[in-house]
């Protein structure tokens, strides 16, 4: 849907000092507030997860049809991405962003509302819900691997994951985590609660997902703003890039503390078998897809959101409307001299 704002006029000087304080928003907890803790970046070997290949069926199940195949694994993609959460995740995902070009929009006090209106609704018709929970299935079909999905559910649908999951999904008000932020819990931590909150941290590697979309995204809309040319994205690079150490530092203690946040109210032995979760290989094959297709979406998405910036940067501002003059009693006295009453009358009509 194209942008309906034909009078604005965005300049390059309006429009970056927008983005790039974006990365700021998303440092003070944007990516960190509490969701994708149940995902992270793929495992160290960069290859392409291949698809295993089944032995071969008996006779009796060659018989099935194709359709039925792709319909228990479409269903059983589907029911993991319910059991672990991240389904509502990628449904929040983003109202999230929406709300962090907002944030960022109200501390930016030399672009005016109608600039910051614009990129906000840039944003929300670039990205979507569904186009997330597509990428993100589609990554799974791609790779789908029914002995790993199967083992997922499973461990998903386990009692302490249950809870675990729910607890990640609840929505607390800004003044429940400041009170925590400045509690016991957080100033004082036991050094077993310090210990598997860290293990969750670093088997889900949650912080490296946020950086890493974070800046594919300020990038992205960044580059579409500016426009073309070499010279433009090293300049859109150099201002991100300026960010991205204060901002990395911020991304990964804010998730920290989040992680303890969403949890605070766990026991430690679900601590205990969450992290185990999310330690073993099928975890780690699974997020592993899960963070490419995120990477992948947030990179077309703001894409398209920097092209319908720049489109409004590059288009003049629709002229001012002329100011209509009555035109009554301005020349209405010649119709005097006319010969009739009837002729005066229709004479003046057209000066009412």
């Amino acid at each position: 849907m194209a942008l309906t704002l034909p009078e604005l006029t965005l300049t390059k000087k309006q429009i970056l000092p927008v983005v790039g304080g974006l990365v700021a928003v998303i440092a003070l907890g944007w990516f960190g507030w509490q969701y994708f803790e149940d995902t992270g970046p793929p495992p160290a070997a960069p290859s392409k997860p291949r698809p295993v290949t089944a032995a071969k069926p008996p006779a009796a199940i060659k018989a099935a049809a194709p359709a039925d195949s792709g319909a228990a694994r479409d269903k059983l993609i589907e029911d993991v991405l319910v059991a672990s959460g991240l389904k509502q995740q990628l449904s929040q995902l983003p109202q999230k962003l929406v709300a962090g070009v907002t944030q960022s929009g109200k501390r930016q006090t030399k672009a005016s509302p109608a600039v910051l209106k614009a990129i906000e609704n840039a944003v929300t018709e670039s990205f979507s819900a569904q186009g997330f929970q597509d990428r993100v299935s589609a990554g799974l079909k791609n790779n789908f691997d029914d002995k790993r999905m199967q083992a997922l559910l499973k461990d998903f649908s386990a009692p302490a994951a249950k809870r675990m999951i729910e607890l990640q999904q609840a929505t607390p008000s800004p003044e429940e985590f400041a009170q925590f932020a400045r509690s016991a819990a957080t100033t004082r931590p036991s050094p077993q609660r310090t210990s598997l909150i860290k293990r969750i941290y670093t088997a889900t590697k949650a912080s490296d997902l946020a950086i890493d979309v974070a800046f594919s995204s300020m990038k992205g809309i960044a580059s579409g703003a500016a426009g073309a040319g070499p010279e433009k994205a090293a300049a859109v690079d150099k201002a991100i890039e300026k960010q991205r150490a204060s901002a990395t530092n911020n991304i990964r203690s804010a998730t920290l503390l989040n992680i303890a946040f969403s949890y605070r109210s766990a026991s430690d032995a679900d601590l205990e078998e969450y992290a185990r979760t999310y330690e073993t290989e099928n975890s780690k094959w699974f997020t592993g897809i899960v963070y490419a297709s995120l990477l992948e979406e947030v990179k077309r998405a703001s894409a398209q959101a920097g092209e319908r910036i720049g489109a409004l940067a590059g288009k003049p501002a629709a002229p001012a409307p002329k100011p209509v003059r009555s035109k009554a009693g301005s020349d209405a006295r010649a119709c005097l001299d006319l010969a009739t009453n009837t002729a005066i009358m229709n004479c003046t009509a057209k000066y009412r």
